[in-house]
């Protein structure tokens, strides 16, 4: 019988076989960029002042927030987060706080869910005390940067819950195996 990835202390990725490659070509990544830059100079054509403190603010605590959310959901619900190594990547489009060993789909599923709903419901906790334009802002960095893992996620819906996915260091592409 199968154990899940979380209870092999042995385990490799050499017992797996690769399924699936999800690559983001150059194309995909430039219309990323396209569309992101096109809402951010559209929000500050409407505003300036507003949306540029809020893109400035975004690209420097929207990160921090997915990194201490991830932490919190790590230490709160599965073994998973908690036995695997995570860092910090800059590669673009997978840019922020990241597992650097294989994650079960699953789970990487579950965190992903969590992290939008969640990042969303805490950037929306300041309603009451921002502009409109920097509360825009905010929300725009947020999805911009989860774009890409959602992506994955909604291309991986059809593979089986118990494979693992993983993102090569230096690579701006997912992996994903299954035994």
């Amino acid at each position: 019988m199968f154990q899940p990835l979380s209870e092999q202390k042995e385990a490799t990725i050499y017992q797996y076989r690769l399924v699936r490659k999800l690559y983001f070509s150059p194309a995909l990544v430039h219309y990323h960029w396209a569309v992101g830059l096109l809402l951010a100079a559209a929000l500050l054509v409407l505003s300036p002042i507003g949306s540029m403190a809020g893109l400035a603010a975004g690209m420097l605590f929207i990160p921090l927030l997915h990194f201490a959310l991830i932490r919190l959901i790590g230490l709160r619900s599965h073994h998973e987060f908690r036995s695997r190594k995570w860092n910090w990547r800059f590669v673009f489009p997978l840019v922020g706080y990241l597992p650097e060993l294989p994650v079960e789909l699953a789970a990487f599923t579950r965190l992903q869910i969590h992290l939008l709903w969640t990042g969303l419901c805490c950037i929306m906790l300041f309603y009451p005390w921002l502009q409109p334009e920097t509360l825009s802002s905010l929300l725009l960095v947020h999805f911009w940067l989860l774009a890409p893992h959602l992506t994955a996620v909604f291309f991986l819906l059809k593979e089986r819950r118990d494979g693992v996915v993983k993102l090569p260091l230096e690579e701006p592409y997912y992996l994903y195996y299954h035994r």
